[in-house]
């Protein structure tokens, strides 16, 4: 007896279980999506039962075990250690994991392939993490460019699974494609793991939904209309007012349900993708808040996001928001607090890449490490993710402890000659005691490094100490427990380790779309639909293109909220954007002129009603104010 996964298809389980002798699996088998010939020709019985609470329980909370108890009174040791001794846990390098001549357990297949590309895995690693055997005070470029190691025969082959309806629809791809994704993501580009990702971690409906979007079908055939997607949806409704207590509410209740969300507000009409991409926009911009102090940075005042008059205080950092370190003898109810919007924080973003909707928050390099399980390979190199003045004035004393250490283990030097040297080390000409720096973290005196710390005064003696006590605390130690809330939240939705086919730098990618994209005449009009009265030859239409291409960031930004309801596009820009941005004449009474109207859309089609202005001054005019005025709200137009 065997239970079967929530995602998994009724072939997927009578291809796994019903032959469990028939294991092996030809080219020509993982190629075809009927698979195996012989499954055809037998009859398969299936069983089927209620599922009683008690087998989600189990299966979702193993009892403890002395083994778990065990490893407890380890971290409990470890703390303690770090508390009273300053004695900070071994950093794994993140080369380390890569010194195999095997590919991982979890690669189950068999080719004579695998050894060749257990050796590009190798020289993969060396090549972007050479920089950790050395001394180098910052992360720098690969020796060869990433493009290097694509396949692109192997990119083609997955491909033709990936972008076969029936393949989807019946969970037959071949088991060696997301085992070698995940062992050498390096071998596929961005764009095909992303597709994997969504053929593989969720259900068979938004695996169908996520082709038809890149494919840009939309249902119109006859063979796309037996496979399309039937995805249950859930409507909620909210209030613009205190919308992040409303988005608590709304993950709270749809608990870890897979229906798909969407959002309408009250005392509005507007329903569909336009409302609900904008609503997770919002959201993205309330968790940024300063008042909530869950982020290192700085504070900036802007107008509110959702509405308000007056200029709400956010937090910003230029290299992406981390969170702000907690101290060992943080009040219980602060820390409640901290963790309770992580955890959210955590399901909300699980939710949105589950729907495919875009977010909008800038989160630090750093983050993205934590969340693939990479924190114990952090160093000091990654200070510059997190606060970059910090970062400068650490390397200095970084520079101060290699001086020394070459110092002393110069055998050059005498007894006396040595002293001489350690004692004219200096930084800035200070010397190390004259610093006048204490064992607290950088930008947070109230956070002890370790005990008593605020008492022990930085000197030459105790300097490596302090530097990895600054190491441990800003990136592990002072932030755990609020990556501990965001993992339990993200979870409720699926799990982090379908993450591990990515690289850090590309979560925000998959997380927030497109980032950057120049806007030119000839990709604008290679993108955008004409229709309903305009052609590409129409003036308004060719003002229009003129017009964007001249936006700059906070424009293009504001435009893209106004037309489709988020501030970004999808991943690939707007060659990505389904439905396409279709130009619509907008329409009048009689003798009215069109230079007294502003455009209107419809966000759930991406929809832009354009009138036929006069000059292109006039077009940039009305679509700056449209932009900026008919946002927040969705009514008839």
């Amino acid at each position: 007896e065997r239970f079967l996964p929530y995602n998994m298809t009724v072939y997927q389980a009578v291809k796994n279980y019903s032959n469990p002798g028939e294991t092996s699996e030809t080219d020509t088998e993982a190629e075809s999506p009927l698979g195996h010939a012989n499954i055809w020709v037998q009859t398969h019985t299936i069983w089927y039962r209620p599922a009683s609470e008690g087998d989600d329980a189990s299966a979702t909370s193993p009892k403890k075990t002395k083994g778990d108890n065990k490893s407890q009174k380890t971290v409990r040791r470890k703390m303690d250690e770090l508390w009273n001794d300053g004695h900070c846990p071994v950093m794994v390098p993140a080369l380390n994991a890569y010194l195999t001549d095997k590919l991982p357990a979890f690669v189950t297949v068999q080719d004579a392939s695998l050894d060749v590309i257990a050796l590009l895995r190798i020289l993969h690693a060396f090549n972007r993490y050479w920089s950790t055997m050395y001394e180098v005070p910052c992360p720098v470029n690969p020796v060869l460019p990433y493009i290097e190691f694509l396949s692109s025969k192997l990119t083609a082959k997955a491909n033709r699974q990936l972008q076969d309806p029936l393949v989807i629809m019946t969970g037959n791809l071949p088991n060696w494609l997301a085992e070698i994704s995940n062992a050498a993501p390096f071998l596929f580009p961005f764009d095909t793991r992303q597709l994997l990702f969504y053929a593989t971690t969720f259900d068979r409906d938004r695996a169908l939904m996520r082709l038809q979007d890149n494919t840009g079908d939309n249902g119109t055939t006859d063979s796309t209309d037996r496979v399309a997607p039937r995805l249950d949806r859930r409507r909620k409704q909210v209030s613009r007012t205190e919308l992040l207590k409303q988005a608590e509410k709304v993950m709270e209740d749809i608990g870890n349900s897979r229906a798909l969300l969407e959002i309408q507000y009250e005392n509005e009409v507007g329903t569909g993708l336009g409302p609900t991409l904008e609503f997770y926009a919002l959201v993205s911009k309330e968790v940024q808040k300063s008042d909530l102090d869950l982020w290192r940075g700085d504070g900036i005042k802007e107008k509110s996001a959702i509405g308000e008059d007056e200029e709400i205080l956010y937090c910003y950092s230029p290299c992406g928001l981390f969170p702000a370190p907690l101290p060992r003898n943080a009040k219980a109810a602060a820390i409640n607090k901290v963790k309770a919007k992580f955890k959210f924080l955590g399901k909300f973003m699980a939710k949105a890449l589950m729907d495919s909707r875009m977010l909008d928050i800038p989160l630090s390099l750093v983050f993205y490490k934590w969340l693939l399980g990479q924190e114990h390979s952090l160093t000091s190199s990654d200070l510059q993710h997190l606060d970059p003045v910090v970062a400068k004035s650490f390397q200095q004393l970084e520079d101060v402890l290699h001086q020394k250490q070459r110092i002393l283990t110069d055998k050059s030097h005498t007894d006396e000659s040595q002293q001489l040297a350690l004692e004219s080390l200096t930084m800035d000409g200070c010397s190390i005691e004259d610093l006048d720096i204490n064992f607290t973290l950088p930008g947070y005196s109230n956070i002890e490094l370790k005990k008593g710390g605020q008492d022990i005064t930085v000197t030459l003696d105790n300097l490596e100490e302090y530097l990895q006590l600054v190491v441990h605390w800003s990136q592990v130690e002072g932030v755990s427990r609020q990556f501990e809330a965001f993992r339990e939240g993200f979870e409720e939705i699926f799990t982090l380790s379908t993450l591990q086919s990515f690289y850090p730098e590309e979560l925000e990618q998959l997380f927030c779309g497109n980032k950057k994209e120049m806007w030119d005449v000839k990709m604008l009009m290679e993108c955008c639909r004409p229709d309903h009265g305009y052609t590409h030859d129409s003036r308004a239409v060719n003002f229009l293109f003129e017009v964007l291409s001249c936006y700059d960031d906070v424009e293009q930004r504001q435009f893209l909220q106004f037309v489709t309801g988020s501030p970004r596009l999808p991943v690939g820009g707007f060659r990505s954007l389904n439905p396409p941005l279709t130009i619509v004449r907008k329409s009048f009474e009689g003798t009215e002129n069109p230079d007294n109207f502003l455009p209107s859309v419809m966000t759930c089609v991406n929809y832009l009603k354009l009138p036929d202005y006069s000059t292109i001054d006039i077009m940039r005019e009305k679509l700056t104010v449209a932009a900026k005025e008919g946002q927040l709200s969705f009514h008839l137009s």
